[in-house]
């Protein structure tokens, strides 16, 4: 079937035909017709290409025929794509807003390495910012050499390597590339500093556990080695109170291990209660001046609250025993502790300080890991297992509260539980 544009030319050839052959001229009138429709069709499509162009600013052609059909062909054409864009922008939009929430760190790279695209993790994380860095190489960022040589290699499914944040040294980060749409690739990395630090007390508390055993079990065992029975009185009278340290040492340690194993599983059952603070301390205060090492310390309570605290009353004493006995042990003589418990704002606090000798910063940050000491020797001979701190910081966690460690070398320490105010109580 010919086309509508087809019959109207003839319909035009025919006419102009059928006037030329009244007068004469014929062929001229029908070349003038179709060299006419010609300039005509000329005019249409080229308004059609304008169209085409630049949709808002040229109207849509008004012509019958193909050009029509054409015409609204385009525009079926154009609101297809126009509700494929939305789409995409759609699914585009959700895979950002998904991928922004993520803790890790998301970078799109190009097939040569360029970044395409990354999320907010990726700025703490890599110091990748989008789209300050859009098209700059990764590598440019991340110079580890071993991301250097996982970039450069045959991406593997599961292939990782470990290193050091470039935006924040004191992070660490197990980063992984994957193919991704074709040639891209995608790279993920993970902040992994709590693994690596929990990887890392974990290998030193068994070395700890290890080493603090082994001593005792050595001078038990060269002593077991060196006695028997006919061995002079004298001997035995200075070897069975070493080894009567010695094992009253293990069994301590081999206590508090038990009861910090307790504390983290959540095994022991927390008891809350109201809990006469004030007398508590008063308690404290006075088993810390019965001990051993106490040297004419000058302990001074200061209450300046008579509330007390919703808690478990024995796990409360431990932890707090543990901080005053340890300014007994190694503060020197006559030095000054003071034990004070009030309540402010920003919650209830029991703190103890002292005027000792002091900790170095650097130590601060790890005195609640368990068997961490600043002074080994001095601990030793102190009597510690290095396990009271990490118990205290524990008991206060099942309570909600927290251990803050402030020292300066030379002036003292102090060390401060603080408790929600939820949990102070009125004492009857």
């Amino acid at each position: 079937m010919l086309h509508w544009d087809y019959w109207r030319l003839i319909a035009i050839v025919s006419v102009a035909g059928f006037f030329g052959l009244l007068i004469g001229q014929m062929l001229p009138l029908m070349f003038v017709a179709v060299v006419t429709y010609a300039f005509w069709l000329q005019h249409s499509w080229n308004k059609l290409y304008r169209w085409m162009r630049n949709a808002k600013k040229y109207p849509s052609p008004s012509a019958d025929g193909v050009i029509n059909d054409v015409c609204r062909e385009i525009e079926r054409v154009r609101k297809q794509n126009i509700a494929r864009k939305k789409k995409l922008a759609g699914y585009l939009k959700r895979f950002q807003a998904t991928t922004a929430a993520l803790p890790d760190g998301i970078v799109v790279l190009a097939s040569d390495g360029q970044i395409v695209w990354s999320n907010a993790a990726a700025e703490h994380l890599l110091g990748v910012f989008w789209p300050q860095d859009n098209h700059i190489r990764v590598t440019n960022l991340i110079r580890d050499p071993k991301f250097q040589q996982l970039f450069d290699s045959d991406i593997k499914d599961g292939q990782f390597v470990n290193v050091v944040s470039p935006f924040n040294s004191k992070l660490n980060l197990e980063v992984k590339i994957v193919k991704y749409m074709g040639s891209g690739r995608l790279l993920v990395a993970r902040d992994i500093t709590q693994t690596v630090k929990l990887q890392t007390m974990r290998r030193d508390f068994v070395a700890n556990v290890s080493h603090e055993l082994r001593t005792p079990l050595t001078v038990l065992r060269g002593y077991l080695e060196t006695l028997n029975q006919d061995s002079p009185v004298e001997l035995w009278g200075s070897a069975l109170p070493v080894m009567r340290r010695q094992t009253e040492r293990m069994h301590l340690m081999i206590t508090e291990l038990l009861a910090l194993s307790q504390l983290e599983t959540g095994e022991k059952k927390l008891q809350h209660e109201p809990s006469d603070i004030p007398a508590l301390l008063a308690s404290v205060r006075d088993d810390a001046q019965k001990l051993q090492e106490y040297r004419n310390h000058q302990i001074e309570l200061k209450l300046m609250t008579e509330q007390g605290l919703l808690a478990d009353v024995d796990e409360l004493r431990s932890a707090i025993s543990n901080l005053a006995f340890n300014a007994v042990k190694y503060t020197p003589e006559n030095s000054k502790i003071i034990i004070r418990w009030f309540v402010d704002k920003k919650g209830a606090h029991i703190e103890v300080s002292d005027n000792g000798e002091g900790i170095a910063e650097e130590h601060l940050e790890r005195l609640t890991e368990r068997f961490y000491r600043v002074d080994s020797g001095r601990a030793k001979e102190a009597g510690g297992t290095g396990l009271g701190l990490a118990i205290a910081k524990h008991i206060l966690q099942r309570h909600n509260g927290e251990l803050k460690i402030t020292s300066e070398l030379g002036k003292g320490s102090q060390f401060r539980c603080s408790f929600p105010l939820s949990h102070v109580v009125e004492l009857a």
